[in-house]
């Protein structure tokens, strides 16, 4: 049996003609990849397209469309939430909302649908695109099998991804008041458990550097030993949250290295801490 269905094509009087495409019943299942840093259900017609339900470490779910379609031109698609056959239609609105997305070559991306799409997967429903409505259209209904269980998954993968991308975790700096040596806001201490968090899930960084800075106010040693105070600080809630001390490489620079000049009003930037992960692979992710 092939992998999806054609139905004859539709001819709209004195507009355009419509070739459809339907996914067969059996193959309408949604398959799941799931790491820590990729969530992600799919499901293809072979030869038609692919369609992909995709969430990444601090983006948002976005919805993709995969068209096998080289020799046509996407102008714009919608795709809209429809009941499946099974189901009552007389009690289901037919009024669903109908999403616009992007086009990228031969991709349409939709980033404004996420939790009502997978409430739909889950009730059974299928995905309805129309590709070109306004001429040439095609559409292409990817039907449903055990959705249920699939958006249960790629639910229990979202709780259990990283926090934070590595573009966000290799690099960071941490600032201080003027004088103070321990780091206190709720917005840096949570970055600090992303970050453990993040090195933990990632597997593959070797060292975590974290280097102490001053602004020139005061005296050179005086300066280096508040820069020591304020690294240590960091790598002791480093431990604290569960990183290996062994992993940690401590460092003091004074005023040495200041992002601004220490005259100007943005002093403050040189009061820092900055923390930077080293990865074995140089920093290649695999997902």
């Amino acid at each position: 049996m092939p992998a999806f269905m054609m139905l004859p094509s539709i001819t709209m009087t004195n507009v355009f003609a419509k070739d459809s495409w339907q996914q067969t019943y059996e193959n309408g299942i949604w398959n799941i990849k799931s790491t820590k840093f990729k969530c992600a259900l799919s499901q293809k017609i072979e030869g038609v397209a692919e369609v992909a339900i995709v969430r990444t470490p601090e983006y948002k779910t976005r919805l993709i469309l995969d068209l096998q379609f080289p020799e046509i031109k996407i102008s714009s698609a919608t795709v809209k939430i429809k009941p499946a056959d099974w189901k009552n239609i007389s009690n289901i609105s037919i009024n669903q909302p109908i999403y616009n997305g992007y086009v990228n070559e031969l991709s349409v991306i939709y980033d404004d649908v996420g939790r009502e799409v997978l409430d739909a997967i889950a009730a059974g429903d299928w995905l309805d695109f129309e590709v070109n409505p306004d001429n040439n259209s095609k559409e292409i209904v990817f039907t449903n099998t055990r959705g249920f269980s699939a958006v249960t998954a790629f639910r229990n993968c979202l709780s259990d991804m990283a926090p934070i991308s590595w573009e966000s975790a290799r690099d960071n700096d941490f600032f201080f008041e003027k004088g103070k040596k321990n780091i206190s806001s709720v917005r840096d201490i949570k970055k600090l458990q992303d970050l453990v968090r993040y090195i933990k899930l990632d597997g593959h960084i070797n060292k975590v550097l974290v280097d102490g800075y001053s602004d020139s106010v005061g005296n050179s040693i005086a300066n280096r030993q508040l820069s020591q105070q304020r690294a240590d600080d960091v790598a002791s809630r480093l431990v604290e949250f569960g990183l290996k001390p062994a992993q940690l490489e401590v460092r003091a620079h004074g005023s040495r290295y200041p992002l601004v000049n220490n005259n100007d009003k943005d002093q403050g930037l040189n009061r820092r801490v900055s923390v930077r992960l080293i990865r074995k692979d140089n920093g290649v992710v695999k997902q």
